[in-house]
This record gives structure tokens, sequence and C-alpha cells, in this order.
């Protein structure tokens, strides 16, 4: 019985995030051709084929769901973990850390941001693009106190911020990266499909790369020779 259950919970899972998905996609590819006032929640939910009812169980409005907004803050789901890590006999470090931190992140909002599409629904939507900036500073700012928790940083210490504010540009440049290398498939299941996990590799390198250049302490030479690169 318990396994039925779990087993319907997950499938249950499953269709959400699809159903989150699409609605992205959807109102992106919509943003993009007719503007953000060229098409109503009623005519999204038809190109996904759900109610209006069900939208605003996904998101509180169109903007939201253009943006790909999480229903829930993903450093708030993880971060108290990533905090008492820092007071674990186990702690593997900082950086370790946060890398863990940023791909749970990524999983828990299914799937990647792929900004090609957002620069076009930008371009189409100017306005869209101060809320996108005060969004990503906000995170910034929020990881910056999770940091500083877990290092036990004293108040008006720059290292937090500082911090931040390197993995937050590192990690756009992962993303960019990896939509460069491998170009995102229209309704694949990022939350678990091998492209997630490529984007985890490549993003664990970025965060060795990023290492070396801080402490000398490897040849970036190294990394090219391992993937096979001249």
């Amino acid at each position: 019985m318990q396994q039925n259950s779990e087993l319907f919970a997950g499938k249950r899972e499953q269709r959400m995030k699809a159903t989150r998905r699409d609605l992205v996609l959807q109102a992106c590819r919509l943003t993009i051709e007719c503007g953000l006032n060229g098409f109503t929640v009623e005519e999204l939910c038809a190109q996904v084929g759900i109610s209006r009812r069900t939208f605003f169980n996904y998101f509180a409005s169109k903007d939201e769901a253009v943006l790909g907004a999480s229903a829930r803050d993903p450093l708030e789901m993880f971060g108290e973990k990533f905090v008492a890590g820092g007071q674990s006999p186990n702690d593997p470090g900082l950086l370790v850390g946060l890398r863990e931190l940023v791909v749970q992140s990524f999983w828990a909002m299914d799937g990647l941001p792929d900004w090609s599409v957002l620069q076009a629904v930008v371009r189409r939507e100017p306005a869209l693009l101060q809320r996108l900036t005060e969004s990503m500073e906000q995170r910034v700012t929020d990881l910056a106190a999770l940091i500083a928790r877990r290092q036990g940083c004293v108040d008006g210490d720059p290292f937090p911020r500082l911090a931040a504010a390197v993995i937050s540009h590192l990690l756009g440049h992962t993303v960019q990266e990896f939509f460069a290398i491998r170009p995102a498939v229209e309704g694949e299941d990022s939350g678990a499909s091998p492209s997630f996990e490529e984007f985890a590799a490549l993003l664990t390198r970025n965060f060795e790369l990023a290492t070396a250049l801080f402490t000398g302490a490897c040849d970036p030479a190294d990394h090219h020779r391992r993937e096979g690169r001249p």
C-alpha cells in the first residue's frame, strides 16, 4: 500500500513539473510573439490544456510564468542544510557546499533557465529586465546571508557578499556555456534527464577552475588534458 502511494505521489509530482515547464515555455513563446499584453491567462492555459484555476496553483501572474518564478525559493528549501554543513565535522568546505546548494536549487526549480529565451523575452518586454535584475540581486543578498551564517561572519564583513557575487557570476557563465554546448530541447525532462547531470558536471568543473584561479593549486591545463582537449 505504501509503495503504491509513493508511486502515485511520484507520478503526480512528475505531471506537475511537466505542466509547470509547459506553462513557462508557452508563456515565453507567447510573450516573444505577441508581447506580454498580447495574450491572456486563459489563452495561455488553452495552449497548455489546463484551466485558469489550475494556472494559479503554479503562478500568481503571467509575469511570474514568463520569468519561471519558483513557487518556493530554493534557498529557503536547502539553506538551513547548507548553513548546518559548516558546523559538521565532515564539512567538505564552503566551495563544495555552495556547489551542492546551487545544484539542489536548480533541481528544485525543475530545470535550467535558457538565457537565450530570456534575452528574447526581455528584448520584447524591456520592463521585465528590471524585475529579473531585482530577483537576481535578491538571490545574491539571500545567498550572502546564508554564507555569513555558515561561516560565522560578523556584521559588515565584506566576504559573504563578495563570495555570493562571485558564485552568481560563475553560475551565470556556466548556464550560458551549457546552452552553447547543448541547446535545450523543448519538452525535455530536465529535472531528471542526462542534460541536468551534464550541467552539474560542467558546474563542478567550473568550480574547480575557479579554485585553481584563486589558489594556484593546479594548472588549468590539467582540465583540458582530462577532457581530451588540445
